[in-house]
């Protein structure tokens, strides 16, 4: 009988134990031992290559320096063994890395810089650029093809504005800005005065009249520009492969963003043209049929399921997607949003595996993945030349 995708994850529940942070310390306690593996990684082979030149004979070791240096006659440059990895300039012990890359895997709905800095004993700001460069190892969870029956929905996820005083005022700010460019809203205008709020049109209003003060709002907007909401809340789309893996992608901020133009783009890119496409009965996707082999809609009005066309799967990784949000990382700037979805994205993705196998499996993927500080925080000044661009 085939194994179902719960079984798989129940056996994985029963295996949690036989690999917890004291067998993880037991394989990677010294630095010695974190050497060796990344020397596995690197240079399964034995022999040391020369990241500049790519030369790998006789290149020999400098014990004074704890680095190598190549023997090649138009290179002879030094290089150490982090050279090019994910660990690279760091002056942090490779131990404390590697207990975060345990921390970071096993967690189902993530951890938080806070608490990670507390694991390791460092400050806030180091275990954020730790983990930081870790998301950037799983990057390619990003540019994943999905095949056979393949769900597709769309959700905003964001902060509740009532209990984040930082985001109230903002808020007010925000409002009190378009105040000045384009006068209170009359709403705002009876809140003052201590009068309900109307609803509906006045009587006698004729289809005339409705126009006319259309026309004017069109006019004014033309004239002044549009009003803009204070928003908070990321559009994500979704794909899920029927028991299979998922990609997430941020369409924007605002609801405007969700537009064929935006969307159909992504769809093209992760999912097969000889997929079987299924989403919700949203009119947007009703041109989806001459890009896959098939596309069904369920009515969410009327019906979850019918038959085996359903999005349950895709509802289900937004339900863990959104109590990561929610229980672990709570705010998160849109600029680094994207890099949150794929850590979710792997996590799912590999489910059904250990925790030694999540471990061994990172470790894998470390060399190549370089990250700086000023790629993820870049000055005022690169920020005017981006947006001028």
């Amino acid at each position: 009988m085939k194994q179902t995708r719960r079984n798989k994850t129940n056996n994985r529940a029963r295996q949690l134990s036989k690999y917890g942070l004291p067998s993880h310390e037991e394989r990677f306690g010294t630095e010695e031992k974190c050497q060796e593996f990344i020397k596995e990684v690197k240079w399964g082979d034995g022999r040391p290559e020369c990241p500049h030149c790519g030369n790998k004979h006789l290149n020999y070791y400098l014990s004074t320096r704890d680095m190598w240096k190549c023997s090649s006659k138009n290179c002879r440059k030094q290089f150490s063994l982090i050279k090019g990895t994910i660990f690279e300039n760091t002056k942090i012990p490779l131990t404390k890395w590697f207990k975060a890359i345990f921390f970071f895997v096993i967690m189902k709905r993530g951890i938080s810089s806070c608490q990670m800095a507390r694991n390791l004993e460092v400050e806030q700001r180091t275990a954020w650029f730790i983990m930081q460069r870790l998301r950037e190892v799983v990057a390619e969870e990003a540019n994943i093809i999905l095949e056979g029956v393949v769900e597709a929905d769309e959700t905003q996820i964001g902060p509740q504005i009532s209990r984040d005083t930082r985001l109230q005022e903002a808020k007010k700010l925000h409002d009190a800005k378009q105040d000045e460019l384009f006068g209170m809203t009359k709403a705002k205008k009876r809140s003052i005065r201590g009068e309900p709020a109307k609803r509906g049109r006045k009587k006698g209003s004729t289809k005339e009249v409705l126009a006319a003060k259309k026309e004017q709002r069109e006019k004014e907007k033309l004239e002044k520009g549009e009003r803009t909401p204070y928003e908070q809340d990321k559009i994500v789309l979704g794909m899920v492969q029927r028991d299979g893996k998922v990609v997430f992608k941020m369409l924007g901020v605002s609801n405007k963003v969700k537009t064929k133009e935006n969307i159909y783009p992504h769809l093209k890119k992760h999912i097969s043209s000889d997929s079987f496409l299924i989403t919700d009965e949203w009119n947007l996707y009703d041109d989806t049929h001459k890009m896959f082999r098939r596309h069904e809609s369920v009515n969410h009005d009327e019906q979850y399921v019918k038959g085996y066309i359903h999005t349950n799967n895709m509802e289900n990784a937004w339900k863990h997607l959104k109590k990561m949000v929610d229980g672990t990382y709570f705010h998160l700037s849109v600029r680094h949003f994207d890099r949150y979805l794929v850590e979710q994205a792997f996590r799912w993705n590999r489910m059904e595996e250990s925790n030694q196998t999540l471990v061994d499996d990172f470790l894998k993927m470390i060399v190549g993945k370089r990250l700086k500080y000023a790629e993820l925080i870049p000055n005022k000044e690169q920020d005017e030349l981006k947006n001028a661009g």
